[in-house]
């Protein structure tokens, strides 16, 4: 039964090698996401199908033919309640391929269960393949659009997106201000940067509400350069790159969360339009 081991191993995720296309998740799939629903319901149907496939080949491989029957039906009821969940994505579903798969199983045939698992498989790479990105992206990251934030400067209420941008204009004109010799700008403007810095930890909280998830972003590092920052500023003479390699350091903070949240952001904007 080896070829059945390795015919379940590549039913897995496939992309082409020139692009990836991200189809919109269909509207009756956000039933079954926050903030409509917490108990991820699709997601359930969907390890329910992964758990009953493996029961089959694990059954057939110990030569329990009647348990790996059982969780072949139990994969058909599986299959066919996804796809009544979401009635857009029919045609990617092939029950009748669901029925040849626990014929297979139920005649004891190896080689028809490896054709019938393959076939039966395919309808669920094709779906993946073209839908599980995009899904990941918009359902299992907070919806940033809805999240507001308060500015400490100006005092607006600010989306995430024109938050960062004052923010990062701040850090942009504090850079420019010390490279051009302004150092009295360059001290106004680098307590605006300090305290937008210090304003994004409110946004992590929204989500975040365990302090140890934050402090891997804001970090003692961060929070020691911050204090330098506005240590250095208010020397005579600031010294320039001692406030550019603490800066960097602050910029550093911001990477780690940008690397874990911007790209699902840009994703749900996208599709928002």
């Amino acid at each position: 039964m080896k070829k059945i081991l390795v015919l379940f191993a590549t039913l897995g995720l496939s992309f082409g090698a020139d692009q990836v296309i991200l189809k919109k998740p269909p509207a009756s799939l956000g039933k079954y996401y926050p903030p409509q629903s917490n108990k991820f319901e699709y997601v359930s149907v969907m390890h329910e199908m992964s758990t009953a496939f493996y029961g089959v080949r694990l059954n057939i491989n110990e030569g329990k033919w009647d348990r790996a029957l059982d969780w072949a039906n139990r994969l058909k009821d599986a299959y066919t309640r996804a796809q009544n969940m979401v009635p857009e994505w029919k045609d990617y579903f092939k029950p009748a391929l669901a029925d040849q798969f626990i014929n297979a199983v139920r005649a004891k045939n190896p080689d028809q269960v490896i054709k019938a698992s393959r076939e039966l498989g395919e309808t669920c790479t094709k779906c993946h393949a073209e839908n599980q990105i995009a899904v990941k992206l918009v359902y299992h990251y907070p919806p940033f659009a809805t999240l507001k934030m308060e500015d400490p400067i100006e005092f607006d209420q600010l989306s995430p997106k024109e938050y960062m941008r004052k923010l990062s204009d701040s850090m942009k004109a504090l850079r420019i201000f010390l490279l051009q010799g302004d150092v009295q700008k360059a001290r106004e403007v680098g307590e605006q940067v300090v305290e937008r810095v210090k304003g994004t930890e409110a946004i992590c909280s929204k989500c975040h509400t365990d302090k140890t998830v934050v402090d891997r972003i804001h970090g003692k590092d961060h929070e020691q350069a911050l204090a330098s920052i506005q240590r250095l500023l208010k020397e005579p003479q600031p010294n320039r790159d001692a406030i550019f390699k603490a800066m960097s350091v602050v910029g550093q903070s911001c990477n780690r969360c940008h690397n874990l949240h911007l790209v699902p952001a840009m994703v749900q904007e996208a599709f928002r339009k």
